[in-house]
């Protein structure tokens, strides 16, 4: 199973910014002040074995990388459903947006090869695909085999408890999106607390296949395998300018942006 790395710069800042605008403005360094260039270089040599330049892509919005990898799976160079390692100060699986209301509803409604294109909005304000839900729907259209989110020290509570199972004050769940209609969405909002499940369905609302979900803080992960892909965002309102160099030598280190276009 080819095994990717899907890195974001916030993961290498020493606070975690939340609830700001997806389309804000850079961070002030003073407040979100960046590792140093040799630590988070020692990271990625140490804990995720890069040494040579491996095809991926650098982007500047991490939504970028859902496109990429839909290209990626149609021209053959990436093999679905592949391993994903999310090393980041977010989750990216929806935590505070409503995507997930159009992705378990309209978007299960789709046979799988057909969910490539979803529907999406730069800021979160709609039902879309967003920089903050992406890898929600990269599961939906069946392309992740298993998932690690190595989060930041200061984050990492950030799952939707309508996305993954088990995951609720442990490290290791699992993820199966349900296929719901709007009456189920509505009910859960009503009249479930929201650290609760959704409630059993039949069979045919639970045909996706269960990606197994772990978490680790980032300071305790170790990749167990080298990886073969890697892909790096930028998340400008999430990130200082300072943390810039981090990003260009990252991309210029470990990326091979021609190899990925072959």
């Amino acid at each position: 199973m080819q095994r990717v790395l899907d890195l974001d710069l916030d993961l290498f800042l020493f606070r975690v910014a939340h609830d700001i605008p997806l389309d804000g403005p850079r961070l002030d360094a003073s407040d979100f002040p960046p590792w140093p260039l040799d630590d988070a270089m020692a990271f990625l040599e140490e804990r995720c074995h890069l040494h040579d330049p491996l095809p991926g892509r650098a982007v500047e919005h991490h939504g970028e990388v859902f496109g990429l990898w839909r290209d990626g799976v149609r021209a053959g160079s990436l093999t679905a459903p592949f391993h994903v390692t999310h090393a980041d100060a977010h989750a990216d699986l929806g935590m505070s947006e409503g995507g997930y209301k159009y992705l378990l509803t309209e978007m299960l409604a789709k046979p799988p090869k057909e969910r490539g294109f979803p529907r999406t909005s730069r800021d979160g304000s709609d039902e879309a695909m967003t920089d903050g839900n992406y890898l929600s729907f990269a599961i939906g259209c069946r392309w992740i085999a298993d998932l690690t989110y190595a989060h930041h020290p200061n984050s990492g509570g950030d799952v939707h408890p309508y996305i993954v199972e088990g995951n609720l004050g442990r490290e290791d769940g699992t993820i199966q999106l349900p296929y719901l209609t709007r009456e189920h969405i509505r009910w859960l909002i009503d009249e479930r607390p929201l650290t609760r499940r959704v409630p059993d369905l039949p069979p045919e609302r639970m045909e996706e296949p269960a990606v197994p979900f772990t978490m680790r803080s980032s300071d305790e992960f170790c990749a167990p395998d080298p990886f073969d892909f890697v892909f790096l965002s930028r998340s400008p309102s999430f990130t200082p300018a300072e943390a810039d160099p981090i990003y260009d030598a990252i991309r210029e280190r470990f990326i091979d942006e021609e190899a990925f276009a072959r």
